[in-house]
């Protein structure tokens, strides 16, 4: 039986991870190819297309604090406030607010785990590797020299991302160590594709007697020697017609029933990866489906199935870690989902319509979010019978 190592699905970053073993059955596979990290899976084009689109998915969206404004009785931008800046624009000296969620959510899905702190008015992510988990004390060792904080922490301080897991929530694992196996038959279909382009593609073939080899004596070896030697010099040269003596025959050869099949499991493996980032296939370009209708429910299924559990995670443990208790019901961190629903003019029309005619929004609250100056009567809320303003409506009554 062969035998390979991967690392232990468990991440706990910091800390050694125990050697596992897997059994596969017999067979001419190259098992080094299952032995994946995260800059190996970043070479597979569905992973770096899966990973890139869910971390900018998200980090292209506003953060932002919000209070309670009770004589609106809404919540709005707590522009006031240092955490407002933080969250929205600059986090830290070193990084924007699009580069850390990116870097966050890349670290989540690669990883397992993403960790911030907040040190000051700065909200510190944490550097892969140097934090780990002491779940029997429910403590965080952190000892990263890059952003200068050691030490032990409790939950309280620590902002904690997790993936899916299985110790009762206190760490996440990899997503590339639990597809391990869908990695490796894409990596060993592209090994495969790589040695054959590395040959230039050329033609290769078996040279015999018509007579069998059984039959072969010195001489003939001899003589097929060297007419090998001149059809191999003629591939070279890219003849398509290759003349060989009557009494031989070439045999060309082509991919063995096992390297077609790896071929064609690529594209089922790529589902597979699709699934376990939780991403509709036709987003890493797999699908062949390009109408407009065909797109969109890839789209809502990405937003409401993908982004929307990743948001509500991080806005729960940015609010339950930055700010108190008391102030939970009077501050909210929210993430502004509408660029998730507006992603073409067509789209954004259609939307700012029908927000328009419930009253949602006014003339001028539409026009201030693309840009454009308030115009005299524009923040009259409007409804649906003919357009017409509410307080026009409640007079007619």
């Amino acid at each position: 039986m062969g035998k390979f190592n991967i690392r232990s699905i468990w991440q706990w970053l910091g800390g050694s991870a125990p050697e596992v073993k897997v059994q596969l059955a017999p067979g001419s596979i190259d098992l080094s190819v299952y032995d994946v990290d995260e800059s190996a899976a970043l070479k597979v084009s569905a992973v770096y297309s899966a990973a890139k689109l869910i971390s900018e998915g998200v980090a292209r969206l506003a953060l932002s604090l919000q209070r309670y404004n009770g004589a609106r009785k809404c919540f709005v931008p707590d522009y006031d406030s240092p955490l407002y800046a933080a969250l929205r624009v600059k986090p830290n000296e070193y990084m924007t607010s699009f580069v850390l969620w990116q870097a966050a959510i890349q670290q989540l899905l690669l990883r397992g785990n993403a960790y911030l702190m907040q040190q000051g008015g700065s909200l510190i992510l944490l550097t892969p590797g140097a934090v780990s988990v002491d779940v029997s004390r429910k403590l965080y060792v952190v000892n990263d020299a890059i952003n200068g904080i050691v030490g032990t922490f409790t939950g309280a301080d620590i902002i904690h991302l997790r993936n899916i897991g299985i110790d009762g929530g206190y760490t996440g694992l990899s997503t590339v160590q639990l597809m391990a196996q869908a990695l490796g038959i894409i990596r060993l279909s592209d090994k495969n594709t790589a040695t054959t382009l590395s040959n230039g593609g050329r033609m290769r073939g078996i040279l015999s007697g018509n007579g069998g080899t059984s039959t072969f004596g010195v001489a003939t070896q001899q003589q097929l020697g060297d007419v090998s030697s001149q059809v191999e010099d003629a591939i070279r040269a890219g003849r398509t017609v290759i003349p060989v003596p009557q009494e031989m025959k070439f045999q060309t050869i082509t991919l063995s029933p096992a390297d077609a099949k790896v071929l064609e499991s690529k594209q089922v493996t790529i589902r597979d990866i699709a699934r376990f980032f939780r991403v509709h296939p036709d987003l890493l370009y797999e699908g062949s489906n390009n109408t407009y209708k065909a797109a969109e429910v890839p789209n809502v299924m990405f937003l409401t199935q993908t982004l929307e559990p990743l948001l509500v995670q991080i806005e729960t443990e940015l609010l339950t870690k930055l700010l108190p208790q008391e102030l939970w019901g009077k501050r909210r961190i929210r993430f502004d989902r509408e660029a998730l629903y507006t992603t073409d003019l067509q789209t954004e029309s259609l939307y700012f319509e029908k927000m328009l005619q419930c009253g949602v929004y006014t003339v001028n609250e539409l026009r201030v979010k693309k840009g454009q100056a308030p115009v005299p009567g524009g923040d009259t809320p409007l409804v649906s019978a003919n357009l017409k303003g509410i307080d026009v409506v409640i007079a007619e009554k």
